[in-house]
């Protein structure tokens, strides 16, 4: 009897395995408006990189041209215009998909919204992690520059960046990942340690 249990029980959970989901199948799926998955990805990252480049160069002209150098005007402002277009068009995939807009039914919908709340992570990090890099050492250095518009600029963008990372993390990245690994047993789902760093 033992034995007739343990095989059920077996077939059961094997059956569950083989109707659970495959999330990278369910990421290709296109169901909203907007571009497919790696034309969107594809748009997203030639954002972006310029976008990091911009504020490396910004970063390593302020102190040689000063904030009010053209040079400087040009790179900073190059980048937040990119850094807000790729931060708009995820945050807008995103919405698409969140919660007061779905069927908590459609997995696959859940699993595409967290996998863009990991990518936004993916861009505030990095943009975050420039400016406080470059913030400290011209805040220490403020009496000898002299110029308040640079590192004032760095500052808020790392803090900006920083708020919005952890807000996303708390709302929206641990929330729908502890719910698809644990409620639905989805495979591959990243795990949410990692998944709040944008891995």
């Amino acid at each position: 009897m033992s034995e007739d249990h343990e095989l059920w029980t077996r077939d059961k959970n094997q059956s569950m395995e083989d109707i659970r989901p495959d999330p990278q199948h369910l990421l290709g799926l296109k169901l909203h408006w907007g571009l497919h998955r790696k034309n969107e990805t594809i748009v997203f990252y030639s954002i972006v990189i310029p976008c990091w480049g911009l504020e490396i160069a910004a970063a390593a002209l302020g102190p040689y041209f000063r904030a009010s150098h053209p040079a400087f005007i040009g790179c900073i402002s190059a980048f937040f215009v990119l850094h807000w277009a790729a931060w708009l068009q995820t945050a807008f995939a995103m919405v698409q998909r969140a919660s007061w807009r779905r069927d908590e039914e459609a997995v696959e919908e859940r699993v595409q919204f967290l996998w863009f709340a990991v990518r936004l992570q993916r861009l505030m990090l990095p943009t975050a992690l420039i400016a406080f890099c470059t913030f400290i050492p011209a805040y220490v250095q403020r009496d000898s520059e002299h110029d308040l518009a640079y590192w004032l600029l760095f500052m808020l963008i790392f803090i900006i960046d920083t708020v919005l990372c952890v807000m996303n993390a708390y709302n929206n990245i641990t929330w729908e990942a502890d719910r698809l690994w644990f409620e639905d047993r989805i495979p591959g789902v990243p795990n949410t340690h990692i998944a709040i760093f944008g891995v």
